[in-house]
């Protein structure tokens, strides 16, 4: 049992190391890129965008309190409807291109757990699309960070047309390359 803990010890350290290495490297390569702020910046954060702003409001006085107030009655109101609040508030600072994203997933889950009659089917095929949004987060992160290297890098020229007429093709063909083997799937006994 010592040998497989110091080899899975082995593992985790390098792939601390491997991290480490790659949000610096990362941070970085974009550390000039990300510096720049305002109403259209190069690359979209609202995360880090967001919490700048408080910082920024807190540290100098002038926070814009009509906001948070409101953001913070809303919140109970979500509470008080019972509604997810994390949720409602994702959907207020995140881009609308992020916000449709999980929509088109919650409706398509919707779909599913709606044309499975079976329980056991129905919880395998949500359990799977699960599986595959992970996959497909974690890919659209990962291509995202390609694409800001390229464009950094000067190979890719931001705000040039690459094909986008193509790109909703696209994704109409994957999204039935996903459905059609969720909803073909049976319950494994």
């Amino acid at each position: 049992m010592l040998h497989l803990n110091c080899k899975l010890g082995k593992y985790f350290v390098i792939a601390a190391l491997v991290g480490v290495v790659v949000v610096i490297g990362t941070m970085s390569l974009l550390a000039p890129q990300l510096a720049v702020t305002g109403a259209n910046p190069p690359f979209g954060l609202p995360q880090a965008n967001l919490i700048a702003t408080l910082t920024a409001g807190i540290m100098s006085g002038h926070l814009p309190w009509i906001m948070v107030i409101v953001g913070a009655m809303l919140g109970i109101v979500c509470w008080l409807l019972k509604l997810p609040i994390m949720t409602v508030a994702l959907g207020f600072y995140l881009p609308m291109a992020t916000t449709s994203v999980i929509l088109v997933g919650a409706l398509l889950r919707l779909l599913v757990e709606k044309l499975s009659k079976d329980e056991a089917v129905k919880k395998q095929r949500v359990d799977s699309g699960v599986s595959l949004a992970s996959g497909l987060i974690a890919g659209g992160s990962l291509i995202g960070l390609i694409g800001i290297g390229l464009q950094v890098s000067g190979i890719l020229t931001p705000g040039q047309p690459s094909g986008n007429g193509k790109a909703f093709g696209l994704l109409v063909l994957m999204g039935l390359a996903m459905a059609v083997p969720l909803l073909r799937k049976r319950a494994v006994k």
